[in-house]
Order: C-alpha cells, then sequence, then structure tokens
C-alpha cells in the first residue's frame, strides 16, 4: 500500500513537471537565429519562379510563424524590457510588410518590386532585429 501511495505521489509529481514545462521562454539568441531560415525561404521564393507553390508559401508562412513565437515567447531582464520592446515593434513591422507587399509581389509575379521592398526596407528592418536581438544577450 505504501509502494501504491509513493508510485501515485511520483506520478502527479512528474506530471505536474511535465505541464509547468509547456510554459516556454526565448532569448534574442532563439529569434537571431530563426531569421536565417526566415530569409532564406523568402529569398528562395523570390529567386526561384519553379519554387512559389504551396509548399513553399507555408514554409515561408511557417518560418515567420516561428519568429513570433519566439518574440511572443521572449523572456528578458527587466533592464532590457524597452530593447525587447522595440523587437516586438520592429518584428511586427516587419512580418506586416513580408506578409502584405512582398509575398503578394513575389506571387503576382513582380519580382522587382519584391526585391526592392526586401533589399531596401525589409533588409533595414532585418538589420535591425538582429541588432536588437544583440543587445538581449
Amino acid at each position: 500500500m505504501i509502494r501504491i501511495k509513493h508510485f501515485l505521489s511520483a506520478t502527479v509529481l512528474a506530471a505536474s513537471l511535465c505541464s509547468s514545462a509547456n510554459v516556454w521562454s526565448s532569448t534574442g539568441a532563439d529569434v537571431k537565429a530563426a531569421m536565417g531560415p526566415l530569409r532564406d525561404t523568402l529569398l528562395t521564393m523570390l529567386k526561384n519562379p519553379d519554387k512559389r507553390g504551396p509548399e513553399q508559401q507555408k514554409a515561408v508562412k511557417d518560418s515567420a510563424n516561428k519568429v513570433s513565437q519566439l518574440v511572443g515567447e521572449l523572456k528578458v531582464p527587466a533592464e532590457k524590457n524597452a530593447v525587447a520592446s522595440e523587437l516586438k515593434t520592429v518584428w511586427g513591422e516587419f512580418n506586416k510588410i513580408r506578409e502584405e507587399k512582398v509575398v503578394p509581389a513575389i506571387l503576382s509575379g513582380n519580382t522587382a518590386e519584391a526585391e526592392k521592398l526586401a533589399n531596401g526596407e525589409q533588409k533595414q528592418r532585418l538589420m535591425k532585429i538582429i541588432q536588437l536581438c544583440d543587445q538581449l544577450k
């Protein structure tokens, strides 16, 4: 009987630890690491007309969702809250332009406009995101 009580206590403890592990957090380094694949998926679509189908579109969307998730789960010391807040704002702008302007330009065949955005204002935002991630170290 005692063994059953210990087993049940251990099981309850293990279950509570597992459920608390579902509360994830991310760092600036995690966000920075996810920015490479994010840019790669988009540039693949931009540079390769044969890679604009549903599979690549999903890869582009999934990479953005990953960064959004990491930015949303970002945990920083209190003294770096302003940097994290700025990162969230810049990421929001970057992602909005990507979804509303860059990807639609690519899919409509307007690669010149997409390249102009990707290599202009979006590249500046990307560099700012990386800089902010580095400040969160």
